[in-house]
């Protein structure tokens, strides 16, 4: 199969808005602790070449819209689906604990309404965690995984002066936390529109999701020896410049899962589902095709008719 050709000049115009999927949107209802709240998503199912669905989560102070480049160019293989966690984008953002337990059972309640038959996650940053999490518990519901700039630890690289920040957090001081950030997670080769866009998501996140998610989700996850569980073929990516997940986090990761492969992309930062969208896309097209070429062989090897 021929890798996904760099984007036109239209293609990238189409992709430099705030979103492109308006039309794709749509909710699902989850139901939690016996209320209901309303998750946003954008689901592509347009006549893909595979019966496979690409269910996508997104990291902190983000939106499923990080997702625009893997959407635009995958959708044509599989089915994609990405959604705004509780709290994030177009979802609901009403008080709650925003915590890796809420997370995962979102994502599960997210699988259960699409009920794909061939399932594969994908999970940027704080992402990375929940889908762990999720198939620690459920190791043999998903196909394969994708892990892009995961860690075991997330605590580690963030300064030891942020949860003193976020529990004073104003306006001001949110600002400067999300310059801080872009700072160390985007290259100078993301355009200037993107970057305004990934500004604009930051600032549609209540401040009481912002710390809540990060001192619940982000600064509890910590796993080690309970992963080696996992048998899930995954692939993980990171950037070979990537300050807040480095480089070792991510070896660290692969090193656990014994059935895992990992990619380190030159010159990138954290934000490589937008830095190099593309090449991401080509990198997980390939790695589920491999999958898939695998599944049908052991199909034939057991087939009474081969």
């Amino acid at each position: 199969m021929l890798n996904i050709k760099e984007p036109t000049s239209e293609q990238m115009e189409d992709l430099f808005v705030y979103d492109p999927f308006v039309e794709k949107r749509t909710s699902v209802r989850i139901r939690r602790a016996g209320s209901w709240y309303n998750i946003s998503l954008i689901d592509i199912n347009d006549n893909p070449l595979y019966d496979y669905t690409l269910i996508c989560v997104h990291g902190w102070g983000s939106s499923c819209l990080n997702y625009r480049f893997l959407m635009k160019f995958l959708s044509p293989y599989f089915r994609v689906i990405a959604y705004d966690l509780k709290g994030h984008g177009e979802s609901d953002k009403d008080e709650d604990n925003y915590d890796l337990g809420m997370f995962t059972e979102e994502l599960a309640q997210v699988i259960d309404h699409i009920q794909p038959e061939n399932l594969v996650l994908v999970g940027h940053s704080m992402g990375t965690a929940i889908i762990m999490n999720y198939l620690s518990l459920n190791r043999k519901r998903v196909k394969t995984a994708v892990m892009l700039s995961g860690a075991i630890n997330f605590r580690e690289p963030f300064p030891k002066i942020i949860p003193w920040l976020i529990f004073r957090m104003d306006e001001k001081i949110k600002r400067l936390l999300v310059s801080f950030a872009m700072s160390m997670s985007s290259s100078k080769s993301v355009p200037t529109e993107l970057k305004d866009i990934i500004k604009e998501q930051v600032d549609r996140i209540p401040y009481h999701v912002m710390r809540k998610s990060l001192l619940n989700t982000v600064y509890t996850w910590k796993r080690a020896e309970n992963l080696r569980k996992i048998k899930t073929p995954v692939l993980f990516m990171v950037g070979e410049k990537d300050i807040l997940t480095k480089i070792k986090h991510s070896i660290e990761l692969s090193a656990l899962l014994p059935n895992s492969r990992l990619v380190i992309l030159p010159e990138t930062k954290h934000d490589i589902l937008i830095d190099k969208g593309v090449e991401v896309s080509n990198l997980i097209r390939e790695f589920v095709e491999f999958q898939i070429d695998l599944e049908n062989i052991k199909g034939m090897e057991y087939s009474p008719f081969h």
